[in-house]
């Protein structure tokens, strides 16, 4: 008989787990779920052979034994499925947005032997996608910059981050950035790691800078505060998980 696939659930982008723990529920509890649900998307995860499934509604009333979480949990415990579980999560967003031809507009199919889409009616082949974008940690006489975005998890100061444009290179991109949302210039730009986030299909590429030169001056439309900080003495900020955290507790 054949053993069963590890099968990866997804609900509004967070993963059903047994309850108590970080390891995916089992398949055998998708009829339990699917009562008032339906299948959004389910596929095969190439080359690792895992199931991905995405099923309709809000990540709420999990089956018995289960609850939903956030990928960021798994992350930041070391869970031995994190990666294989970010990157099915990565392929059904990309999935979702990706069901047409961008050429002719025609439906995509499966492409049979690539992680690809390909289309019927022309023969084009659609890969996926990633949305490059970095993140600093700026430094100035001690202290590190962080900002409170005006958009997004205003619960908490974190880097600043934006995504690479048309054109630019990375270290290019980190200096726009900065100049953009707090008016200052950097230099000493540096690399230090990098993590695929897939919310919705983000490669987060971590940089360090100095401050060089220019006093604070905010750009209204993103960003609600900014302020230099201790280390020592840190505001709210992203929980462990993000490689925005890491690179505020300086442990990249």
């Amino acid at each position: 008989m054949e053993a069963a696939r590890l099968t990866f659930i997804f609900c509004d982008g967070q993963l059903l787990v047994r309850a108590g723990g970080l390891e995916p529920a089992p398949a055998e509890i998708l009829p339990d779920l699917l009562a008032g649900r339906a299948v959004k998307d389910t596929f095969t995860v190439r080359p690792q052979g895992v199931v991905a499934t995405e099923v309709s509604g809000a990540a709420e009333h999990p089956p018995a034994g289960c609850e939903w979480v956030r990928l960021r949990r798994l992350i930041a415990a070391g869970a031995p499925d994190a990666v294989a579980a970010c990157r099915a999560l990565g392929l059904l967003n990309w999935r979702a947005k990706h069901r047409f031809c961008g050429v002719c507009g025609a439906p995509l199919g499966e492409h049979p032997t690539e992680v690809a889409h390909r289309c019927e009616a022309c023969g084009h082949t659609d890969y996926p996608s990633v949305y490059a974008a970095v993140i600093v940690r700026v430094e100035k006489d001690g202290k590190i910059l962080l900002a409170r975005h005006v958009q997004r998890s205003q619960e908490f100061f974190t880097c600043l981050a934006g995504y690479v444009e048309v054109g630019e290179s990375l270290e290019d991109c980190v200096r726009r950035e900065v100049r953009e949302e707090v008016g200052i210039e950097v230099a000493d730009v540096r690399y230090v790691c990098s993590q695929h986030w897939p919310y919705p299909n983000q490669l987060m590429l971590a940089f360090k800078a100095r401050w060089a030169a220019g006093e604070l001056n905010l750009q209204a439309s993103e960003l609600a505060e900014a302020r230099w900080f201790d280390p020592a003495d840190l505001p709210n900020i992203p929980p462990e998980g993000s490689v925005a955290y890491r690179l505020i507790r300086g442990l990249v």
